[in-house]
């Protein structure tokens, strides 16, 4: 028979149904008594009368593992300050309780098609069931309101920046805060505060994952991407050029000197299929596997030359449909990156 403490601690791991927090996080563990083989839970949750009976039937399930059979339950509510705190700390993505993973798309060179991968990684891992947040980090070059189809600006709620959700997606860019056709003309530490504000004024809705489209290059917004998350993942872009592989290295290499994971690497533009079936190598062949030896990592796959065909809110969308071959070679590497994460 497990005494208090055992209890206590195997209680942690089990989560509040409503807030999506771990026992030990939420502190709703009030006490535990045995007596006998009597186990009498006091247990405080954001709202005892929601979900409840899945909530005690897995503690029933957990504890009787260990041989308790006879378990009494007394639910109270978390105080309300407890639930504001909690809520707070889940919608500020770079609070130490939030659950978010952060994935960066990086190329070092523009015109690799970066922004159109990561468009569609996103809507994959969406379409995986994640919740998926998509940070268009590229201040100068932004495209990704286009690529995703939608014109939709950002709302303010209590003084939060609410983001456009396109494709199930939560999206934030530069483009929702400039004229349309307006160049943006910053120094670097400009650029530092808007992708600052991005992360910590943007009132995302808890995402699995941040994909961030980073700019060309590793200058400020780099920099400053990898001090504001030092966990952050990395998937490196390039094309089978030599040209373009010697620079997505170079933007590889510096993600893992300031200690980013690489999750692998992807080769764009990798051919053009005609209509008989050949494959024609517009850019040259090896690109990728040149980026993923130097990296020492993996080629997690290879993405030809194709256009979505269809048009969503009068824009050529960017977006593959998810039943198109493109779509669904973007779903294997969405699986790929869940079973990695």
């Amino acid at each position: 028979m497990l005494n208090e403490q055992q209890i206590t601690k195997l209680l942690q791991r089990v989560v509040d149904p409503v807030l999506e927090s771990t026992l030990q996080e939420t502190e709703g563990i009030m006490e535990v008594s045995v007596i006998n083989a009597s186990v009498t839970l006091q247990i405080a949750l954001a709202d005892p009368e929601q979900n409840t009976e899945k909530f005690t039937t897995n503690i029933i399930e957990l504890l009787g593992e260990f041989g308790c059979e006879d378990i009494h339950f007394e639910l109270d509510y978390l105080p309300v300050s407890k639930i504001e705190q909690l809520l707070v700390a889940k919608k500020n993505i770079l609070s130490p309780e939030s659950k978010t993973q952060f994935i960066a798309i990086a190329s070092g060179k523009g015109g690799v098609g970066k922004s159109t991968v990561a468009a569609n990684l996103a809507v994959a891992l969406k379409r995986t069931g994640k919740k998926i947040g998509l940070l268009d980090a590229d201040i100068y070059g932004f495209s990704l309101p286009i690529l995703m189809g939608t014109k939709d600006i950002p709302k303010t709620v209590n003084e939060k920046i609410v983001p456009v959700t396109t494709y199930g997606v939560q999206l934030i860019s530069m483009d929702s805060f400039v004229e349309d056709g307006e160049p943006v003309i910053w120094r670097g530490p400009m650029l530092g505060k808007m992708i600052k504000m991005f992360l910590e004024d943007v009132n995302w809705d808890a995402p699995d994952y941040l994909i961030i489209d980073l700019p060309p290059g590793t200058g400020d917004i780099a920099l400053d991407i990898h001090t504001l998350l030092p966990t952050c993942n990395e998937l490196i872009v390039t094309t089978p050029h030599q040209a373009a592989a010697t620079v997505a290295a170079r933007a590889g290499i510096m993600a893992m000197k300031n200690e980013h994971h690489i999750l692998g690497v992807i080769e764009n533009l990798s051919y053009y299929q005609t209509e008989s079936g050949e494959k024609a190598q517009l850019f040259g062949e090896g690109g990728g596997k040149k980026v993923a030896t130097e990296l020492e990592t993996e080629l997690l796959g290879a993405f030809p030359i194709e256009q979505p065909e269809h048009n969503r809110n009068g824009y050529l969308s960017g977006v593959y449909e998810a039943e198109s071959a493109q779509g669904k070679r973007f779903l294997e590497l969405a699986k790929k990156i869940n079973d990695y994460l």
